[in-house]
């Protein structure tokens, strides 16, 4: 199947229609309504039931920064356009602020839903694609090379992200570009390799903290293995041109420069010394950290100074990888890698043998993993504590969720596999061709034969293998399930809202505020329509805030009432301080949405927005009831 593809689409293109192809077939319902729906489920409902999907959030995000930037001109690290009076640090919010900007043009030409749909396939055509190219150098078959792109792009992990809309952690090409990039380095020797691969370093930052740790924990260990590689390439040179200078004649021609075997890679590049890697390896590590000076790192230093809750060992021992879900994968798609992979895996390991790759493959993948398993691990009655109390440790106590570095894990894994796919591939190779030298003449005789059954050449073999195990992954990560998609409503009332003259605030009932480690109130995910009304609202869901900030919209007797946290304070009190609201926050709207009260909760808020003497209703759509300020 792939050698035909190839023979009609110019390579590289053929592997990139393959992976589209299998991004389209994976988020089969979002490509069919690509400019209408989003990914996930949200149910606007009279619960306070936390919604599965959170594109609400990484919508936001996007049009947020391009706002921020061309519209207002002020820096997008900031906002109170949410959580409205305060002005909250973006620097530790899931921001994805590369995407902002490089989305912005597309935002205006295309719209903001088709935009953040086409991030998500760009996603994963770019993490596939990108780890062919990586696996490619390493590896003999190109096809071998295209199964590692399968497996590292396309895990149930990755989708169940996808389901949820997390544009931060689905931006995984990255791992691959820079393990590509110090590939670059080492061979070019040219210092301005070194400064793309930390600028690119410090934008998969801008993209999320997340990927540029994960960056770094493959790229140390991958370089320092090339390093050492390099030390003994260099001290076996040594040796060897030291014995021939002894054994030469005395009447030898002037001396030819050799290289020494090994010492040239394909492409025709030199090996460099180890020595000089060092002063690259520092500017690399110079152009990562410099712009982060300006952007985000001061903003991150300011935000860690509030009062941010943290999240205790026991918290994120929940949200850990537990041993069992190499084999048995939770039905929470975010804890899951496939069965075939960890399989492929444990076959893999008895024919490592003497190769360093292979073990370095592994021993990476086996340190992500201890820190995926979380901060210790029970055995019968005794907690063991592991690695990643550490790492805990060193974040601030506010990265919960160890079991996202089972990411990178998946890349050393994909890489194991397909080193050792491709040594058995290659061998059985070899030993075809030996054999067919030697028994030319049978087989053809063997081929007139009309009656002899149709058997699989050994040519073919290796395809059919790569094949059946592209279907196999295919299947095991379940790319051919529906996947989930929400429409939400377009209420004409927001785009009026947006068109009214002046700056004010709208408020929408209930209000709901929410971060990684609480919820007050519900209706966070109205924050969706705050890019079509572009006001400032009180509700809205941030990665990160304060506790005094929930705290205030929880016990504050008329916000703790307008976000369900508490009952209606008396009629005349409530009155008092609903006027002295509007005129504080200069609310020019109120939307009171009946679909997400109960009856009683819709009769309450409706006589209090009905005789408050500085709002006037306007009008209905649907679940929607609109006032406006006299």
């Amino acid at each position: 199947m792939i050698a035909y593809i190839r023979r009609i689409i110019p390579h590289p293109s053929a592997f990139i229609l393959i992976y589209l192809l299998i991004t389209v077939v994976a988020l089969n319902n979002l490509i069919a309504n690509f400019s209408t729906a989003l990914p996930g489920v949200v149910s606007i409902q009279a619960s306070n039931e936390i919604q599965p999907s959170e594109f609400d959030i990484f919508l936001w995000d996007i049009w947020w920064v391009r706002h921020a930037v061309f519209d207002l001109h002020v820096s997008p690290l900031y906002t109170n356009y949410v959580v409205y009076p305060f002005t909250s640090p973006l620097a530790g919010h899931t921001l994805v602020l590369l995407w902002g900007f490089i989305s912005a043009p597309f935002q205006l030409l295309f719209g903001l839903l088709p935009t953040f749909n086409g991030i998500i396939v760009f996603d994963f055509v770019a993490a596939a694609f990108l780890m062919y190219l990586f696996a490619r150098r390493r590896v003999r078959q190109a096809s071998v090379a295209w199964l590692a792109g399968l497996i590292f792009a396309f895990t149930p992990a990755m989708l169940h992200r996808a389901s949820l809309g997390h544009l931060d952690k689905l931006s995984t090409f990255w791992l691959p570009l820079v393990l590509l990039l110090w590939d670059k380095v080492s061979e070019s020797r040219r210092w301005t390799w070194a400064v793309i691969l930390g600028l690119c370093l410090y934008l998969s930052w801008l993209t999320d903290f997340q990927q540029a740790m994960w960056a770094m924990l493959l790229l140390v260990p991958y370089a320092i293995f090339g390093t050492r590689t390099n030390t003994e390439n260099t001290d076996s040179t040594i040796r060897s041109a030291s014995f021939r200078g002894h054994t030469a004649p005395a009447n030898t021609a002037r001396p030819v420069r050799r290289e020494a075997p090994g010492a040239r890679r394909r492409g025709g590049c030199r090996c460099p010394r180890p020595t000089h890697l060092i002063p690259l390896a520092a500017l690399a590590l110079a152009a990562f950290i410099l712009p982060s000076l300006f952007a985000p790192l001061p903003q991150l230093l300011e935000a860690g100074r509030l009062n941010y809750p943290a999240a205790d060992l026991q918290h994120a021992a929940h949200f850990a990888f537990a041993p069992g879900y190499f084999f048995a994968p939770d039905a929470n798609g975010d804890f899951s890698i496939g069965v075939l992979l960890p399989l492929l895996s444990l076959v893999s390991i008895p024919f490592i043998r003497r190769d360093g790759r292979r073990w370095l493959w592994l021993g990476i993948a086996v340190l992500c993993f201890v820190l995926a398993l979380g901060p210790y691990i029970d055995i019968g009655s005794t907690r063991l504590p592991l690695p990643y109390t550490l790492v805990h440790a060193l974040l601030g106590n506010q990265y919960r969720t160890p079991m996202r570095f089972a990411t990178p894990g998946v890349l050393a894994l994909a890489m194991l596999v397909a080193l050792t796919l491709d040594s058995l591939i290659s061998s059985r190779r070899r030993e075809s061709r030996h054999l067919e030298s030697r028994h030319l003449e049978s087989r053809r005789r063997e081929s007139r034969r009309r009656e002899s059954p149709p058997t699989l050449s050994n040519s073919k073999l290796p395809a059919f293998i790569i094949v059946l195990l592209s279907l196999l992954f295919i299947l095991d990560y379940q790319l051919l399930r529906p996947f989930p998609i929400t429409r939400m409503p377009d209420y004409q009332a927001y785009r009026a809202i947006a068109a009214a003259p002046g700056d004010f605030t709208l408020l929408d009932i209930p209000i709901g505020v929410r971060t990684g480690f609480a919820v007050v109130g519900r209706g966070e995910y109205l924050q969706y329509y705050q890019p079509i009304h572009q006001r400032p609202i009180p509700g809205g869901y941030l990665s990160r805030l304060p506790g005094e900030i929930t705290d205030f919209f929880f016990f504050d007797p008329l916000l703790g009432a307008l976000t369900l946290s508490q009952a209606l304070p008396s009629q005349a009190e409530v009155d008092a301080r609903l006027a002295q609201l509007i005129h504080d926050w200069n609310i020019g709207y109120v939307i009171l949405h009946r679909d997400m009260l109960e009856p009683g909760r819709v009769r309450a808020f409706g006589n209090l927005f009905d005789r408050q003497p500085m709002l006037e209703r306007v009008g209905e759509e649907g679940p929607l009831v609109v006032y406006r300020q006299k």
